[in-house]
């Protein structure tokens, strides 16, 4: 491979990273493994990383499900509803709702850039929830 140092190494590290993808095993960064002792500079691990397509994802319990078409079909519905009822900036609101969750474990994975979403466990229930709404001009908050 071009660029690689210690050819042997790297690809002992590869096959341990998929590895321990294959048996879900999502804290998965070789720097912090008990299993090899060194240290690796974060400009060499990024390197490995992008020599062999692996990037950070957020851990999610359940894998992605959302209907593209869907999203499509309601955006033009929403959009010809906005015309035909003359709904201003001011008259159209979105919503949202954050957690801040404390003694959480890592959110976060080195997995592959093909994968679409790194699978995980639940998250703790220690949390305050947040909801935040504001019209699209962003004249009224809430």
């Amino acid at each position: 491979m071009k660029g690689v140092i210690d050819e042997e190494l790297d690809n002992v590290l590869y096959k341990w990273f998929i590895q321990k993808r294959s048996a879900n095993i999502r804290d998965n960064n070789p720097t912090r493994s008990p299993e090899f002792q060194f240290e690796a500079s974060s400009g060499w691990l990024e390197k490995f990383k992008n020599c062999h397509g692996i990037c950070q994802m957020s851990i999610v319990r359940e894998k992605l499900s959302s209907d593209i078409e869907a999203g499509i079909s309601f955006i033009a519905k929403l959009q010809d509803l906005i015309v035909m009822e003359k709904l201003t900036a001011d008259q159209i609101y979105n919503f949202d709702e954050t957690g801040i969750y404390w003694r959480a474990l890592p959110t976060e994975t080195l997995d592959a850039e093909n994968e679409a979403v790194a699978p995980g466990r639940k998250k703790m229930k220690d949390r305050v929830m947040i909801l935040g709404c504001a019209n699209a001009s962003g004249s009224h908050r809430v």
